[in-house]
């Protein structure tokens, strides 16, 4: 069953996803499990929660969709009171922040939505965490040729037999960052180190000459030790909208566990670190 939705001006939309993306913003249909939220156990916690494509870009679907409910988000908000982050607030005024072919985030959003959520942290927690400055450069072409595992809603299992008129997109990207997905070879001295998610132990002698792909991120925690003025260990449960920014996150600690999972109480007894934060999609909120 085919995936994309084509709206307007050659913009691509999810459709029959699991997590029924557009019935549920369009319904108000609500999926969340009583379950996950109580799950929220430890005390120093920040949601970030970023907004679905179909709710930003909203104006671009077809007329028969008409995206207006949050139910998830809602839901979320009324358990988790002043430790949730809607991003929605610093996107939803602006152009160009998620690709047009792709179901993901471009790096001029993330960074929006990184440098958000570091005022919230340090005004929540009264911390004094100093965000990463940078230039972000863009090109324009079609993400499918790049290799970075973008362009999901041109792939064939996703769009079938329909045709785009134009695959042309716009790939944001900085030249003072590492864009680690699909980039990053795994070296025996990396600064990056790949553990065991069950034993934490060191991965990256048997990973050696690897590279930071989804089958990496997806089966493995990414460590990283960072010379910096905070003293913080820090757990950060992500998602694939995260992946732009990765390696800003992965400097902004002293050590930083970067998970590729959703909130999950046993793995943070274990690290027992000083603060979790997640950052998670609006659709995987159930």
């Amino acid at each position: 069953m085919q995936k994309t939705l084509i709206g307007k001006s050659n913009y691509l939309f999810l459709i029959n996803d699991s997590n029924k993306e557009l019935i549920v913003g369009c319904n108000n249909l609500n999926l969340v499990q009583t379950k996950n939220l109580n799950s929220f156990k430890f005390d120093k916690f920040l949601l970030t929660v970023i907004p679905n494509k179909s709710l930003i870009y909203k104006k671009y679907l077809p007329d028969s969709y008409n995206v207006k409910y949050r139910p998830g988000f809602y839901a979320y908000s009324k358990v988790l009171n002043n430790k949730i982050i809607d991003a929605y607030n610093v996107l939803k005024n602006e152009e160009d922040v998620y690709y047009k072919t792709d179901t993901h985030i471009n790096l001029k959003g993330s960074f929006i939505v990184y440098k958000y959520f570091i005022q919230e942290l340090n005004k929540i927690y009264n911390l004094d965490i100093i965000p990463k400055e940078l230039t972000i450069s863009s090109k324009k072409c079609i993400l499918t040729e790049l290799k970075l595992g973008l362009g999901d809603l041109l792939w064939k299992d996703n769009l079938g037999d329909q045709n785009v008129e134009n695959h042309e997109d716009t790939f944001y990207y900085s030249n003072e960052i590492e864009y680690i997905y699909c980039t990053h070879v795994i070296k025996k001295d990396d600064n990056i180190r790949i553990l065991n998610k069950n034993s934490l132990i060191d991965q990256n002698e048997i990973l050696i000459n690897s590279t930071i792909d989804w089958n990496i991120i997806s089966k493995y925690i990414l460590y990283q030790k960072n010379i910096t003025n905070n003293k913080l260990k820090v757990i950060i449960f992500y998602d694939s909208l995260l992946i732009p920014s990765l390696s800003l996150y992965m400097e902004l600690f002293e050590i930083v566990y970067m998970i590729k999972d959703i909130y999950n109480n046993e793995i943070i007894n274990i690290i027992k670190p000083d603060y979790v934060f997640e950052f998670r999609v609006e659709r995987f909120l159930v």
